[in-house]
């Protein structure tokens, strides 16, 4: 049986995927900032400032 033009066996349905290879819709499921889940990032910012506010407290404390 001939296969028609511009028709792909049901087999790979016309994506060539090295073996091993992610296809990427499988990638991207989650929306991401600069690689990072977005409550990670907000996370990391909160972190950040609460070590900001202690240090210009420790800094205030000591006099400077």
């Amino acid at each position: 049986m001939a296969i028609p033009r511009g028709h792909m066996p049901e087999l790979n349905h016309g994506h060539h995927h090295p073996e091993g290879h992610i296809p990427p819709s499988d990638l991207h499921k989650e929306k991401r900032l600069l690689g990072f889940k977005p409550l990670h990032v907000i996370l990391g910012a909160l972190v950040l400032v609460a070590i900001l506010i202690i240090y210009l407290l420790l800094i205030a404390r000591a006099g400077y």
